[in-house]
């Protein structure tokens, strides 16, 4: 087992399964440029390293997973640095961790809001614990949801449901994002984190270039019309002929 920490983040890998902890808990893990940096730089370095098979991502504490942008941070900067933020980082930023090509989950405890909640929605599978609480509450103050909300969101719960959320501002709590389908399940905050390893482990157990290349046709399922995502998932399925992977599997089928 390895680990990582900063004053903003932890990282540790384990069996194959890299914990990413957002490590603010003194402001709930609020999202500043800096751990918005370190975030980005970190889901390219997961990426790439081989002894990492599947993210989870996860907040310190039990206030917050994330409580989104931190507004003491925002509110002291300039409008011409918001507006270059917004124009020069933000197309990075949105994609970071839906860019990463490896299976990445979130273990969502206590408050997941604004930004915070499109992390989340940025991750392939989420996970929350029963006080978990989410909403984008950005029109409250002044803004929308500017980090992929409005657009991920709808793709997610649907149209309706998405504009009373967005256009309210209003929060739900963990069992109705889990009848909306924002989550897979929720558990109890002590189950929180062994929930999210056992699935992250039943993944990161399989060959990899399956689960690589099952991920890349199951996004293209939300990018194009039936026909091209049947021809997207005949693409990903060839690479997995490149590895001698499925011939070891099928070789106690022989006979």
């Amino acid at each position: 087992m390895s680990s990582r920490t900063s004053d903003v983040k932890t990282v540790s890998i384990d069996n194959g399964v890299a914990v990413v902890t957002l490590n603010r808990p003194q402001v709930m893990n609020a999202l500043n440029l800096r751990l918005r940096e370190e975030i980005m730089a970190l889901c390219s370095d997961l990426d790439a390293d081989p002894e990492v098979g599947v993210i989870i991502f996860t907040g310190a504490g039990d206030r917050a997973f994330c409580a989104g942008a931190d507004l003491k941070e925002r509110g002291q900067r300039t409008t011409q640095e918001m507006y270059d933020e917004r124009r020069f980082f933000r197309g990075k930023w949105i994609s970071a961790v839906a860019g990463i090509a490896k299976p990445t989950i979130a273990a969502i405890n206590g408050y997941c809001l604004g930004g915070g909640l499109e992390v989340a929605l940025q991750c392939d599978l989420r996970i929350a614990s029963d006080n978990a609480r989410f909403g984008l509450p950005e029109v409250t103050l002044g803004f929308l949801p500017g980090g992929g909300g409005t657009q991920r969101l709808p793709r997610l719960i649907g149209l309706q449901k998405a504009k009373e959320m967005i256009l309210t501002g209003r929060h739900i709590d963990a069992a109705e994002a889990e009848r909306l389908g924002i989550v897979l399940r929720v558990v109890t905050r002590e189950q929180l984190m062994p929930a999210a390893m056992e699935l992250a482990q039943a993944i990161a157990k399989n060959p990899r270039i399956a689960v690589l290349q099952a991920k890349v046709a199951l996004n293209a399922s939300q990018e194009t019309m039936l026909s091209g995502g049947l021809q997207a998932e005949n693409e990903a399925w060839l690479p997995c002929l490149l590895s001698d992977t499925w011939k070891a599997k099928l070789e106690r089928f022989k006979d």
